[in-house]
């Protein structure tokens, strides 16, 4: 079953005004509270985090009609909430960038974690533990795509699977008893071939209906 939280929306004036005060989870315990705070500039909507006494910039904002999120969730599944901020890149709402910043318990205070925040379209699915993300649509009339699965091991995110398709092929990746990518199937893609397009064409419609799953509920 697929994370479903409580979700805020972020709305605010031109100027850094009221502040979000988060302090019930969806998962994971809550050691700290969140602070938060928004501004929209030139119809681009950022944010700033309180850490300690200090309010941090965070990366991830939201153009166009979309809106910046924010939840207190498990992202690394030890019982501790951590903070997900995200919103879309682009004004059509095809991508949508996340900063996750991890409760760091030694620090006793929320870090940014830049491996989690640098997956596009990122989706948790707490039961389960795992993790994914990737691109729906990055060119060739909607014939190119990925998708990658991740996993924490000792505290460290690995990549452990991926599918991609460009113009020309379409690859599966798996990961090795050595924990590296490799291919396990590499197929040329012939447009010219009817039999090997219908099969392309049913690959790109899985993953199109897998990133419609993947898609919260305030997108």
């Amino acid at each position: 079953m697929k994370l479903i939280a409580l979700l805020l929306s972020l709305i605010s004036a031109s100027a850094y005004g009221g502040t979000l005060h988060l302090d019930k989870a969806a998962t994971g315990k809550v050691r700290q509270a969140a602070d938060i705070r928004y501004a929209n500039r030139d119809e681009t909507q950022t944010y700033q985090l309180k850490i300690g006494k200090q309010w941090v910039k965070g990366r991830c904002s939201s153009s166009g009609t979309g809106k910046l999120h924010a939840l207190l969730a498990d992202m690394n599944f030890d019982g501790h909430a951590d903070l997900w901020v995200t919103g879309y890149t682009d004004s059509q709402g095809r991508v949508r960038c996340s900063d996750v910043w991890l409760w760091d318990a030694q620090a006793k205070q929320y870090s940014f974690n830049q491996p989690l925040s640098a997956i596009p379209n990122l989706d948790i699915d707490i039961a389960e533990q795992s993790i994914e993300g990737g691109i729906a649509n990055c060119g060739c009339a909607a014939q190119c795509f990925y998708e990658d699965s991740y996993k924490w091991q000792a505290n460290k995110l690995i990549t452990i699977a991926r599918r991609a398709q460009d113009c020309e092929r379409y690859r599966e990746y798996r990961l090795d008893n050595k924990n590296a990518l490799v291919i396990v199937k590499d197929e040329k893609i012939d447009s010219a071939d009817p039999a090997q397009q219908a099969t392309e064409n049913t690959k790109v419609v899985d993953w199109q209906r897998h990133a419609h799953i993947m898609r919260k509920s305030w997108e």
